[in-house]
């Protein structure tokens, strides 16, 4: 339905970051849970992280956007580096074709070439298509060497508790 890759790599991978990224905030909210007395006192702080994690995950705000103050909560957050193990995964090596070009219309529908633009981040000049790994790298600055880095420190955290 969402039209994610077709490859059985992918799937899994995906299904691997899923279970990773699932124990990680378990962890999180477990230890919310082992440090309050009741089920209202652990109600609390759990919305305001949650919240924090979700906002700062990177896709509702972008990693350029954040402000310096609070870009830390990106850093130490496990949601961000599955978003970015993900994104990567699906982009990687996939060409999507333009809708719309700059500057188009009027006298503009003749221009072909060099001279017009795909109108989608991450485009370049004369080509009909965005490269996935271009658009990941403009829009959010994500690159694919970043794509196993989450579960090396979701393996070395999980190993070393």
């Amino acid at each position: 339905m969402t039209h994610l890759r077709r490859e059985v790599g992918s799937f899994f991978f995906f299904i691997l970051i899923s279970l990773l990224v699932t124990l990680s905030m378990s962890m999180v909210f477990r230890t919310i849970g082992a440090a309050s007395r009741s089920l209202a006192q652990a109600m609390a702080p759990s919305a305001v992280i949650i919240l924090g994690v979700m906002i700062y995950t990177g896709f509702a705000v972008p990693k350029t956007y954040m402000l310096g103050w609070a870009k830390w909560i990106y850093w130490i957050n496990p949601l961000s580096y599955g978003f970015e193990s993900l994104m990567v995964n699906e982009f990687h090596g996939r060409a999507f074709s333009c809708a719309s070009f700059v500057p188009s219309g009027g006298i503009y529908s003749e221009v072909t070439g060099l001279q017009r633009v795909c109108s989608a981040i991450g485009s370049k000049a004369g080509f009909d298509y965005v490269s996935g790994v271009d658009y990941l790298r403009t829009a959010y600055e994500y690159d694919n060497a970043n794509k196993w880095r989450y579960v090396s420190i979701a393996f070395t955290v999980f190993l070393d508790s």
